[in-house]
């Protein structure tokens, strides 16, 4: 059981990493100048594959959503109480990965979605992310254009990637979320669920 259940979470981790695209340096931009004017332009989705980047998306909210079932069972073997449902109705990041997830499977919900909205996942795209870790005085980011080689350079003590996301809307396509934040925070709140449950690390 807890062989199965550490596969599922280093599953979920690896369909997350996968949303991240490496090295911001790799997009170059394209300067198109004219006798009039100059324009600088950075496409970070340059190349993309729009089945690819939704195959992507899929698999990482089915990764995230599952984690209940797979608590269940550890729960009911474990004979401890099961409170994954409880954190669905709780939490406004898990409710939604969980309503995409069941959308995706069945197509039209049959149930009441557990977070009161009918989600939809759009304008799926990769972006540039850069964080200084939210501290204050923690790190700074910088992504500039090098005036000596004309290329986007990045001097940072944070974090700056690529990644996928998107908006997660209702039925009438009014914006309830970022993708990526809130595949974020749903998986930090399974994490705590899961070794409140008593799931030995992996």
């Amino acid at each position: 059981m807890l062989d199965t259940f550490n596969k599922k979470l280093h599953q979920m981790h690896a369909a997350m990493s996968e949303i991240s695209f490496g090295d911001v340096k790799s997009v170059q931009p394209k300067l198109i100048a004219t006798d009039t004017y100059r324009s600088l332009i950075i496409d970070f989705n340059e190349g993309s594959d729009s089945i690819k980047l939704a195959n992507m998306a899929s698999l990482l909210i089915a990764n995230i959503a599952s984690l209940k079932d797979h608590l269940k069972a550890w729960c009911k073997s474990k004979q401890v109480l099961f409170k994954g449902d409880q954190l669905i109705d709780s939490n406004a990041s898990v409710a939604l990965i969980h309503d995409l997830w069941n959308v995706d499977k069945h197509a039209i919900l049959t149930s009441a979605p557990r977070s009161g909205k009918t989600p939809k996942l759009i304008n799926l795209s990769k972006v540039l992310s850069l964080n200084t870790g939210g501290q204050p005085g923690s790190a700074s980011v910088a992504y500039y254009r090098d005036p000596t080689t004309g290329k986007m350079a990045i001097q940072s003590t944070g974090n700056a990637e690529i990644q996928l996301t998107g908006s997660i809307v209702d039925s009438s396509g009014n914006v309830l979320a970022d993708f990526h934040g809130t595949c974020v925070k749903a998986i930090s709140a399974w994490e705590i669920e899961i070794a409140a449950a008593g799931v030995p690390a992996s």
